[in-house]
């Protein structure tokens, strides 16, 4: 039996979703619609307020500008990783 053969069989037991599966997607799908509006509230709050102050430093020090942009990517990571794993237990969707 070649690979393609295995892949297109009609065996109904081959073709089932794993079940943990569509809750995993549910989560990722609903960890989308949450970050986008976050992200894009986020990148322009720091447009407004930020901005000036970062473009300061940019032109001014380099380096301190580069590291206190690590921080800042770290921090939105966690920030929204931690919100929207309360969230997703909140509503009962993760445990």
């Amino acid at each position: 039996m070649s690979g393609g053969e295995a892949i297109m069989s009609k065996n109904p037991k081959q073709r089932q979703v794993d079940p943990s599966f569509r809750p995993l997607l549910r989560s990722l799908l609903i960890e989308i619609v949450i970050y986008i509006p976050l992200v894009g509230l986020f990148f322009i709050l720091v447009l407004r307020y930020a901005s000036p102050h970062l473009t300061r430093l940019y032109h001014e020090n380099l380096t301190l500008y580069a590291v206190l942009a690590l921080i800042i990517i770290i921090t939105q990571g966690t920030m929204l990783e931690l919100f929207t794993s309360w969230l997703l237990r909140k509503i009962g969707l993760r445990h």
